[in-house]
């Protein structure tokens, strides 16, 4: 219980109490004691704080081994039980920490860093983790949640796609090397194949394998959820989300997601609903802007899209999304027609310079504004660049808007994309 506590040992316990059965998993246990093998002994005291001697180096070496012996044991026969899975589930609450006391501190703090989703918060759990991943290069868990700080500092940080999903995928690999099993990095993975390299089946398969090693954590369920929703998975995406939000109950982060998932599934109204009762309770989380923003758009209210965009650049502190916020407020004050034309410009800016992925944000700009020839022009150049779309509350906007027209809807179903599952 000690060492678990002070050193990481990787215990496993059988739901059931305090007097539950416990296990462990004999690669877990042969790392860990490679970590332990130049590290000083732990001073044992008795329940009445008084030191007990120390055994020798050796003495220790062989208490490890046989508590390696007695624990593989026990993994040995519940891995056998009746029904067995063939991949063991992990528990997502028993978590391993790096051996080194100072280096477990430096991690813990940059985990609260990253939950923060604060531009500075996730710039001190970056440099936090780069320390822990390079004095401990053999604690997978560092390298899995280095990718999950750079997947989020593309989003609430002032780092581009570009840098954050090369990081991402060079930390995430480093830790698939080190633990092919952990289900953290296949987490972080699933979200680079599907928001980076557009493969939505090679991320869903990565996703599925995350929750069958850890089936309850609260993150997995939450980024599959949104991939899920994406992809046009409406139910499925509400499954997931609802699961999140159960396992991690007054998220912010998930209940904005949630609300969007609802919105794309045609949920207007309880999506509006929620993401204006967000905006009171927490008025600092930039994601409820964002997304404000673009339901905002999409019911012709370009005033107030203008207003959701320009405290969503406020809220994210990043340079660009200010100026082209100050561009869209001098534009909205020479009228409507002229802050459409800005908002448009953007989107044909971005969808120019690789900034997006495709050009699904510009038809649906093209399409809120009524203008069916750049609508088509866009999806013509889509067709030929044979993107497949996800963005499905989006796309669904523009099916709905266009109804009748023929060759609208089929070039919109040329871009539907492959499922996630």
């Amino acid at each position: 219980m000690r060492w678990a506590r002070t050193r990481g040992l990787p215990v496993r316990r059988i739901p059931g109490g305090k007097t539950a059965t416990v296990y462990a998993l004999r690669d877990e246990l042969d790392r860990w004691a490679a970590q332990q093998a130049d590290a000083e002994p732990v001073p044992a005291t008795t329940a009445d704080g008084e030191a007990f001697p120390q055994p020798p180096r050796r003495r220790l070496g062989i208490a490890i081994a046989a508590v390696a012996v007695v624990l593989t044991a026990l993994g040995v026969a519940w891995a056998l039980r009746p029904g067995a899975d063939s991949v063991p589930a992990r528990d997502a609450s028993v978590q391993p920490l790096p051996a080194d006391p100072a280096l477990s501190d430096l991690y813990l703090q940059a985990r609260d860093d990253w939950a923060l989703r604060t531009p500075a918060a996730l710039a001190r759990a970056i440099a936090a983790l780069e320390t822990v991943t390079r004095r401990d290069p053999r604690f997978a868990p560092a390298f899995s949640a280095l990718a999950d700080t750079w997947l989020l500092a593309r989003e609430f940080g002032g780092v581009s796609d570009a840098e954050a999903f090369e990081k991402a995928r060079s930390a995430a690999s480093a830790s698939l090397q080190l633990d092919p099993d952990l289900a953290a990095a296949h987490r972080a993975m699933g979200f680079i194949l599907y928001w980076a390299d557009n493969d939505p089946v090679a991320a869903g398969r990565a996703f599925r394998r995350a929750l069958a090693l850890t089936p309850n954590s609260a993150q997995t369920h939450f980024w599959y959820g949104n991939v899920l929703s994406d992809n046009g998975a409406h139910e499925a995406a509400l499954r997931e989300l609802n699961q999140a939000r159960l396992l991690e109950p007054g998220s912010v982060a998930i209940q904005t997601d949630l609300a969007w998932a609802e919105w794309s599934s045609g949920r207007q109204t309880d999506a509006r609903a929620t993401l204006d009762q967000l905006a009171i309770s927490a008025p600092d989380f930039p994601v409820v802007q964002d997304c404000l923003s673009i339901l905002r758009l999409a019911e012709g209210d370009v005033a107030g899209y203008v207003a959701a965009f320009t405290r969503y650049a406020e809220l994210r502190g990043d340079e660009k999304l200010q100026r082209r916020a100050r561009g869209l407020s001098a534009a909205l004050s020479q009228g409507v027609p002229a802050a459409r034309r800005q908002i448009a410009a953007n989107a044909l800016s971005d969808a120019g310079n690789g900034g997006v992925r495709d050009r699904a944000w510009a038809a649906f700009v093209f399409s809120a504004a009524g203008d069916r020839q750049a609508l088509l022009q866009g999806l013509h150049r889509a067709d030929a660049a044979r993107e497949r779309w996800g963005s499905a509350g989006a796309t669904s906007r523009i099916r709905d808007r266009w109804a009748g027209d023929p060759e609208v809807l089929r070039l919109l179903d040329r871009r539907r994309p492959l499922p996630v599952e």
